[in-house]
């Protein structure tokens, strides 16, 4: 048999060389897979090196412990769920054709990133502090993005910083809880979940002095 053949002589498949971010995406999949499925104290490193295709001092060299693969995690479907509301949105738009349109992408983004956002949202991570401090900063980056899109339709001279702050955390907590009883409860079509939370969001931010345009 000479080198490149099987058993049988036929030759034998290459495998291709993975850039380091390519596999370290293909290692945050299958740990994503396996903690959702498991859960986190159950999974075992070894059946998420089978999952990535990769050995296990490959998986150690990338990620040395089993908390270093569930903050990259974190990380990354934090900055995924950042990016999906920083989508632009046109000037033009009105205050509660702007609520709706962020709503449909937060909605759109739990769909698509569901283990992802179950992970964080719906699943007990008391298992570090990094963990919850993760959380903790996504969750104030959202914060943060909705105080930002409030203030360019409200007349922040009439409203205190505090005010227009405490109302961005009553929006994400409104719509976090949404979106997980949604997820629980797929019987119920995702459209009307939607149309609720939009007016629910718009009675709140209705509240507030809208700025002359």
């Amino acid at each position: 048999m000479s080198p490149g053949e099987d058993m049988k002589g036929n030759e034998a498949p290459i495998k291709k060389r993975l850039p380091a971010s390519e596999r370290r995406r293909m290692i945050l999949d299958a740990a994503l897979q396996t903690f959702v499925e498991f859960g986190y104290h159950k999974a075992l490193m070894e059946t998420i090196a089978e999952r990535a295709e990769v050995t296990k001092p490959i998986l150690y060299r990338h990620f040395p412990s089993k908390l270093d693969l569930l903050l990259a995690i974190i990380d990354r479907t934090g900055e995924d769920l950042r990016r999906s509301l920083l989508q632009p949105e046109s000037s033009e738009m009105d205050w509660i054709t702007a609520i709706r349109s962020s709503v449909r992408s937060y909605f759109d983004f739990v769909e698509r990133e569901e283990s992802g956002f179950r992970l964080i949202y719906a699943t007990d991570l008391n298992v570090d502090p990094r963990t919850q401090e993760k959380v903790t900063e996504i969750r104030t980056a959202m914060i943060d993005v909705v105080n930002q899109r409030m203030r360019y339709y409200t007349d922040t001279e009439l409203v205190s910083d505090e005010q227009m702050y405490i109302t961005a955390v009553m929006v994400v907590g409104m719509v976090e809880s949404t979106v997980i009883n949604w997820l629980n409860n797929r019987k119920l079509p995702r459209e009307l979940y939607e149309e609720h939370l939009t007016r629910g969001v718009t009675d709140i931010l209705s509240k507030l002095p809208a700025r002359r345009r």
